[in-house]
């Protein structure tokens, strides 16, 4: 049976290397994320054909107190995610390693643009599809509209001409600001990260993970040059703080802090600046700025966010494809 038998490193080496060189891929499908995510239980499933793994899909599983778990495989599974009968053969796969955890539920949320007909395709096949018709963007693990910007042969200064023109101009107010950026690894800069990233929580009065998260971060991606600290300041002060990753054909923005102390500077605008910067060093196709939550102005992330791409279509994904295995315990832990 196609499963990761974690003892073996030579194993885990062999679905790592297939995970990061894949064409549709995401790093919280990487081995390393499960180091982040140390309460939760590692499953690696995968199918294979001539000795070669053609498709994986890595899950996550927690245990509830009632002894019911529930399985995610984060932004995956690794294949063509219109491929449905491959992600068919991926599930039964990983099912009877899941029956034995006891799992109600495998739910993924692949990358996935949405349309009618593959919603009503995943449906035809079994699975709950939890986006537009039945869910607000606010009832999913993680949000279903993503800008992105497209970067594929582009250096910085391609990108910039593609934003708008005050966009631009908010970048250079920042560097003739006298803003510094500093980019480097979580073993130095994380406390400095977390700093901004824990101030900016409070302000918003929102929660947020503990430094130990983003300390496991660090240390399960070190040596990997996947993940990367920026660290803004003015005259030595901390400003803001963004935390990246390179992986597949993108550099995803995923947490981000703020001092709130020289709005007027535009900090925001050239840490964005730098992280597409290295996405273009790296040769990515893909910026990923991360979710936000309306389509309009009205909406602060897509405020800010939007101009950066703003002929780019925001990307709606299919959102969550649910596996159900305990429909009575799929019910109460999705009623309202």
């Amino acid at each position: 049976m196609p499963i990761v038998d974690l003892k073996n490193q030579e194993a885990v080496a062999r679905y790592e290397k297939f995970v990061e060189d894949a064409p549709y891929t995401s790093v919280t499908q990487s081995v390393a994320w499960s180091k982040v995510k140390n309460n939760w239980s590692p499953l690696y499933a995968y199918l294979e054909k001539d000795g070669q793994i053609t498709a994986g899909m890595s899950i996550l599983t927690v245990t509830d107190k009632a002894g019911n778990t529930f399985a995610y495989c984060s932004k995956g599974p690794v294949c063509d995610p219109t491929d449905i009968d491959t992600i068919d053969a991926l599930v039964q796969e990983a099912l009877p390693e899941l029956k034995k955890r006891n799992a109600f539920l495998l739910r993924m949320d692949p990358e996935l643009d949405y349309t009618d007909e593959l919603n009503a395709a995943f449906q035809k096949h079994g699975y709950v599809t939890r986006n537009r018709k039945f869910h607000g963007n606010h009832d999913t693990i993680q949000p279903r509209f993503n800008i992105v910007l497209d970067i594929k042969d582009k250096d910085i200064d391609g990108v910039m001409a593609t934003m708008t023109g005050k966009t631009r101009t908010k970048i250079r107010h920042a560097m003739k600001s006298g803003v510094e950026v500093e980019v480097g690894d979580g073993e130095k800069l994380m406390p400095e990260f977390f700093e901004a990233y824990k101030t900016m929580s409070e302000i918003h009065g929102i929660t947020y993970r503990p430094l130990a998260y983003f300390d496991r971060m660090s240390e399960a991606f070190a040596g990997k040059d996947q993940m990367k600290v920026f660290i803004a300041r003015v005259d030595g002060q901390l400003q803001a703080s963004a935390i990246a990753f390179a992986f597949g054909d993108k550099v995803w923005h995923m947490y981000g802090g703020s001092m709130r102390i020289k709005n007027s500077l535009m900090i925001p605008y050239l840490l964005q600046y730098e992280m597409i910067n290295w996405a273009c060093q790296e040769g990515k196709a893909k910026y990923d700025m991360g979710g936000v939550w309306g389509l309009d102005s009205s909406d602060g992330l897509y405020r800010f966010k939007h101009p950066f791409a703003p002929d780019t279509p925001v990307h709606e994904y299919i959102g969550e494809l649910d596996y159900v295995m305990d429909q009575a315990a799929y019910d109460e832990f999705t009623k309202e």
